[in-house]
Order: structure tokens, then sequence, then C-alpha cells
């Protein structure tokens, strides 16, 4: 299954980097790449440097389970030789006499018992079992974090454009006002009202452009790509998620405690520690050496038989090392169960918040449009002279907190998706991000 999951995420092939062969987008000054959500997301997948280093770990997995596989270098045989040539005995009267070569051979080979062999090849796949699903894992959320941040820098992008055309009507007014006012056709109250207004307006694009500013600096980081760190800004409009199918609460929750990759890799985890408490178990089970033996005395005598040896397992049994293995299972199958408690509830919480959220977007859109309509109409009733400047200034200020609402709300709806997202895992609703213009 991990396998299968592992492909659907990564099936797409990088895309080339956008702006390379295209023109620019409107949306992107001199200068500057665009980058669509698409693209954040494939390259994110190929170059953030945490993802890089991490799948290290996938081919070290694989050796381990290639050297549990192999005879175990324990289990080698053992040969034993001892030749003395120079052997004297000493007669008295005589010197010394030399005796004939004595010669002392022996080849052992250890049987371990317990299914030693395949309880430590049980351990090394659940091992790699697990570094396959904690690293789906970290792709699937590093896919979410690049999908929160481009869209954060979308929204920041979307507020910096509200605060600059405001900050350009309320310039365009200044002189307006300021012509009437030389004119003797608006006191000049009217005009230090204009100047204010304009003054505070520039205070707000400042502070806009530095949040934009840092969104952009998250987002290049998060993406990992140094080449472009400094040019990339977002592409594509800020809209409300519509990935999320129709499913049931009961349904939505099988699939997340199906495929979750960090329920899977608990699992993982569980399967090799059960297999630990099995090889300490096996492993009270001493590892026995026979072979044939040979033997040459200075006599020139000839002796062939069997050795057998064993250890004896009396200053320690084991019995210990088997506690602890079952202490360890134990505290995983807790662990286990307590993430599926934990993604239930935050899952429960995540959809919950998410069609809060969402159920909010029509009627902030709906007043939004209206104001617009209403601001526009006060446009013509100033220019006509039928309306004065306060009350100009005044819609115009309500046109923008309501666009600054709509786009806030709009953001937050995004969160909550990204959310949900990171509550169920990824798995059952990353494919239907949303990454239109």
């Amino acid at each position: 299954m991990v396998a299968m999951l592992a492909a659907a995420v990564r099936s797409a092939p990088p895309a080339p980097w956008p702006g390379v062969d295209s023109e620019p987008s409107p949306a992107a000054s001199p200068g500057q790449i665009p980058l669509d959500l698409e693209s954040a997301l494939q390259w994110t997948l190929s170059r953030n440097p945490d993802l890089v280093a991490m799948r290290q770990n996938l081919c070290v997995s694989a050796a381990a389970v290639a050297v549990a596989e192999r005879f175990p270098m324990s289990l080698n045989p053992s040969v034993s030789v001892d030749v003395r040539p120079w052997t004297f005995e000493h007669d008295t009267g005589q010197g010394n006499r030399q005796l004939a070569t004595v010669v002392s051979l022996s080849w052992m080979q250890p049987i371990e018992f317990g299914h030693r062999t395949g309880r430590r090849i049980a351990i090394a796949r659940a091992e790699y079992s697990q570094t396959q699903w904690d690293i789906l894992q970290a792709e699937l959320l590093a896919l979410i974090e690049t999908y929160r941040l481009h869209q954060t820098a979308t929204f920041r992008r979307d507020k910096l454009r509200v605060a600059r055309d405001l900050a350009e009507f309320n310039a365009k007014l200044v002189e307006t006002v300021r012509r009437q006012t030389e004119a003797g056709q608006l006191a000049a109250s009217e005009l230090v009202l204009a100047e204010v207004e304009n003054q505070s307006m520039q205070q707000v694009l400042q502070t806009s452009e530095q949040e934009y500013a840092d969104a952009l600096a998250a987002m290049r980081r998060q993406i990992g790509i140094p080449d472009y760190a400094t040019t990339a800004v977002p592409d594509g409009s800020l809209k409300v998620p519509e990935g999320l199918a129709d499913e049931d609460q009961e349904n939505l929750t099988r699939l997340a405690l199906e495929s979750h990759p960090g329920i899977n890799a608990a699992k993982a985890r569980v399967a090799a520690s059960h297999a630990a408490v099995g090889l300490a178990e096996a492993e009270r089970i001493p590892i026995v050496s026979v072979g044939p033996v040979y033997e040459n005395d200075e006599s020139g005598t000839s002796f062939y038989g069997l050795a057998f040896s064993t250890p004896v397992p009396v200053l320690n049994t084991g019995r210990s090392l088997v506690y602890q293995r079952q202490m360890e299972h134990s505290r995983d199958l807790v662990a286990l169960e307590q993430l599926r408690v934990r993604t239930v509830a935050r899952l429960d919480a995540s959809v919950a918040k998410w069609h809060e959220t969402k159920a909010l977007i029509a009627p902030i859109e709906a007043n939004t449009a209206a104001i617009q309509a209403q601001a526009e109409k006060m446009d013509r009733l100033y220019m006509a002279g039928q309306a004065d400047l306060l009350k100009l200034l005044s819609v115009r200020q309500r046109l923008i907190e309501a666009e600054n609402a709509r786009l806030d709300m709009v953001w937050q709806t995004i969160l909550a998706y990204a959310e949900l997202l990171e509550a169920s895992g990824g798995t059952p609703l990353l494919g239907s991000i949303s990454t239109g213009p």
C-alpha cells in the first residue's frame, strides 16, 4: 500500500521552472519568475532539502533488510589448528629426544535455534516499512505546507494589491481636492482631510509590503530552490478550495485511519517491536557448536571424534531483555491506539471547522459585491458634485474593509482546508487541491 501511495504522490515529474521558457505572468514584475501552485508542489518534492536528505534513510533500511536476509556472520564455522612440530622428551643421560609432531584440528559449526534469522528479517522489513511511511508522511506534510505558504503569499499579494489601489485612489483624490480648493470650490479643511487619509494609507501600504515580503521568503524557503530563492513569486488567484468531496464523516474517518502515514508508520513500529520480543526469547536458547576433531599426539597416535560446546546461561538467562522488549511492544501498542484516537478527534474538529468556515464565504462575497456597487455610485455622485469628500472617503473605507474581510475569509478557508489535509494524513484529499488560475 505504501508503494502505491508514494507512487501517487511522486507520479508527476517536476515541471520545468515556470517562466524560464515562457513569457512572464502579468502579476510578476521584471526579473521575477511566476510560480503556480502545481509547479510549487512538484518542485517541493524534488528539491526540498529536508526531503532530499530524508530519502537517504530508505537506502539504509533497504541495506539492513539485505543484511538480515543473508546468513549471519555469527554462524560462520570456525576452524582451530594447533601444530607443534618441536616436541622433545627429556631422557636422563641421553639428552632431549625429539618426538612426533603434535597436530590438533577441529571444525566447529554454530547452530542456532528459535528462528533468530527469521525474526531479524521481520524486524528489518518492519523498519523498512516504517521508513517508507515516514518518508511518505514527510512528503505529504511538505506538500501541505507548500500549499499553505503558496496560498498565504497569494493572499498577501492580493492584500497588497488592495492597499495599492486605495493608495492610488487617495493620491489622485488629494490632487483633485487640491485643485478644487485652489479654485475656491472646496474648503481647506477637506484638503487636510484628504492628505491625512493619504498619509495613513501610505503606512498601511508599507505594512502590506512587508507582510508580502515575509510570505514570499517563507514560500521560497519551503520550496528549497537556491537558484530562484529571491525571484519566485506566487502565480494564480486566491480561491476557496473545492476539492473536498461530499464524503460522510464515517467514510472520511475510515480513509484516514487506513491511509494516514503516521498511523501506518506506528503499525510498522509495533510489528518491529513484536518481532524483537520473539528474537529476545529466541536468544535465551544457547547457540551450540558441533563439528569433527582430529588429533595426532607425540607418539604418533591419531584420534578422530566429534566436539560439542555450548554456553551455560547461568549468570544471565536473558529474561530481563525479554521483559524490556515486551514493555517496548506494549508502549508501541498504546502509542498506536492513542494516535488513532488523536487522529479521529483532530479530523472531526478539522471537518467541523472547514464546513463552518466555508459557509461564511457566500454571504461575505455578496456583501462585498453590494458595497462595491454602492462605492461606484458614490464616486459618480462625488464627481457630479452631489456628495462631499467625507462621505466618499467613508464609503471607500467601508469598501476596503469589506474587500479585506473577503480576502481574510478566503484565506481562513484555505488554512482550514490545509489543516483538514494534515489531519487526514493528506492521502484521501491531497490530489484534489485546486491548482487552477
